[in-house]
């Protein structure tokens, strides 16, 4: 009963049935776009089970090597003769086969083709599972004109971010600007599905938001100062008489003598919520862009809301990144051996040679053929 369990988990159909479970969960994790689906249990238990049938395959072909080449010396010697070559040793030299004992091999480094192939796979696994779990990632909202510290003291500044281009071509580009470490400059842009490199950090565009810009000025400080607002914020000079800041409607419209507001949609006519702390009291009003009051000695000026991206900063070791390149690198060696270089075994008889490989080599038989053909014509 064991066996035949084992059996089944080793088998290629077992890991065809695990690579088309996966597959469907990532369709699906895209087409509804819940990234949560790849950290689930069942999707995890999938690649973990994909990962036992292909190291179970790998242990097994590696254990299995000496078998394979013992049971192609067995076909060879007990195979009829397809080439009537009288310089047999020599002719095996010429094409390159090495002779063991009473057989000679040629193209032995293709017993490692599945092997490697099947091992280049868990390793393909196991560094997108590393690359996935030791992935960190911070989101974070940047204004304009102001700039944030990453954990490895890299400062990454905002220059400005447009929801269209030139063209009126919806965009949604931030244009940044990061200061390294190493005291190195770099930026450059992030779009929707382009990211930016920054040092260790990759930058994605997620989405964005409108923000209250609100100009301040005060007795003793003539030039006005930029505050962008995206929360409810109390702006004070004593803590006591100022303006509290509540909310951003996109449109605000007045019928028959009734306010309608709405949060929603773009910014058509926009106007800012606020209360009015002084020693009056609290007075809850609407403002527009353009609006200009004085309370507490402080000077407040209304902009038109301004819009910020939302950015996902993601970074993750190193190794991870080398260690997939490997992967892929020994899956295309493992799949070159297993289609160009097929093994070959010949055994000498009275009347030629015999030559068997692990796969059909038939084409291979008769161009041998037609060489002795020509060779014997000249």
């Amino acid at each position: 009963m064991m066996k035949k369990v084992f059996g089944f988990l080793r088998s290629m159909r077992f890991g065809m049935i695990l690579l088309t479970l996966i597959a469907i969960l990532c369709i699906a994790a895209t087409a509804l776009g819940n990234e949560t689906i790849y950290r689930s249990w069942y999707f995890i238990a999938l690649f973990a089970m994909l990962s036992i049938n292909l190291m179970f395959c790998s242990v097994l072909r590696a254990f299995s090597l000496k078998k394979q080449k013992k049971a192609l010396a067995q076909r060879a010697i007990q195979a009829e003769a397809v080439l009537p070559v009288k310089e047999a040793s020599q002719w095996l030299e010429t094409h390159h086969f090495r002779v063991e004992g009473d057989v000679a091999f040629r193209n032995t480094s293709g017993f490692l083709g599945p092997f490697l192939t099947h091992f280049a796979m868990l390793l393909l696994i196991l560094s997108a599972a590393c690359i996935f779990l030791l992935a960190q990632t911070q989101d974070l909202i940047l204004f304009p004109k102001e700039n944030t510290e990453l954990p490895d003291g890299t400062v990454l500044y905002l220059e400005s971010f447009q929801l269209e281009d030139e063209t009126g071509e919806t965009d949604y580009c931030s244009s940044l600007s990061a200061l390294l470490p190493d005291g190195t400059e770099t930026g450059g842009e992030t779009t929707v599905n382009h990211p930016l490199k920054v040092g260790r950090y990759k930058i994605y565009q997620q989405d964005y938001g409108y923000a209250a810009v609100i100009g301040l000025k005060t007795e003793k400080n003539a030039e006005e100062e930029l505050i962008w607002l995206e929360e409810p914020a109390f702006l004070s000079l004593d803590g006591e008489s100022g303006v509290y800041y509540s909310q951003i409607f996109s449109n605000v419209k007045e019928e028959n003598g009734e306010v309608m507001v709405s949060r929603s949609g773009d910014m058509i006519n926009p106007a800012y919520e606020i209360q009015i702390v002084d020693g009056e009291g609290n007075r809850t009003s609407l403002v527009y862009p353009g609006t200009v009051i004085d309370v507490g000695g402080i000077t407040f000026s209304f902009k038109d809301p301004g819009v910020y991206p939302g950015m996902r900063v993601k970074t993750q070791p190193e190794w991870t990144l080398w260690m997939l390149y490997l992967s892929f690198a020994l899956m295309l060696l493992g799949l070159y051996l297993c289609f160009f270089m097929i093994p070959e075994a010949a055994h000498i008889k009275p009347d030629g040679l015999s030559i068997i490989g692990r796969k059909d080599i038939s084409d291979r038989i008769d161009r041998y053929q037609d060489e002795l053909e020509m060779g014997s014509s000249k």
